[in-house]
């Protein structure tokens, strides 16, 4: 099939997903869209070939630690997109050495840890657990309830816990706010 005719087929079946409009996390700079559409023949995971595209991560990472002002040297790297973000964040935890060590030495599994974690976070949390043999415990959401808090990990929480996932915001705690809100009719 001609190009075109490709395109326009590919164009039509995103248009029925949700209204990229209405999802903040989409949103750019024009300058950074630009940035983009100029560079798409880099391979940005090819360090060695592209060295100062690694260094402008690294600074990006520095930043993002100053930012929290996270002691030290720091670590870190850039991801294609949310779900490996998670899958990378996740893993240190699973084979956290001192975690394990101290299992072993005290002769207990190391073969169940678990993580807990909302209802509210990124599906990625529980494909993690998926792939990875770790426990999910998910704080289920109610009605009027889109959070979770101390008193909810308390209980879920144990030896094999390697993880309590935190989220800042989500569609609901949005929701919440927005119905909170008074509006003049």
């Amino acid at each position: 099939m001609a190009a075109t005719d490709a395109m326009r087929l590919a164009d039509v079946d995103p248009a029925m997903d949700v209204d990229p409009q209405r999802n903040l996390a989409t949103w750019m700079e024009p300058e950074a869209q630009r940035l983009i559409a100029e560079n798409p023949h880099r391979n940005f995971t090819d360090h060695a070939e592209y060295p100062i595209s690694a260094e402008i991560e690294q600074r990006c990472v520095r930043m993002l630690a100053d930012l929290f002002h996270a002691p030290g040297p720091t670590a870190g790297c850039r991801t294609q997109g949310s779900s490996e973000a998670i899958m990378l964040e996740a893993l240190p935890p699973k084979w956290k050495w001192k975690w394990r060590e101290r299992r072993q030495v005290a002769g207990l599994s190391i073969d169940r840890p678990n993580l807990i974690f909302g209802g509210d976070v990124h599906v990625a949390w529980e494909k993690f657990c998926r792939y990875f043999d770790v426990e999910p415990r998910i704080v289920p959401l109610a009605e009027g309830k889109y959070r979770i808090g101390p008193e909810d990990v308390e209980s879920r929480l144990d030896e094999n816990t390697i993880a309590v996932v935190a989220v800042l915001g989500t569609t609901f705690t949005v929701l919440e706010v927005v119905n909170a809100l008074s509006f003049p009719s």
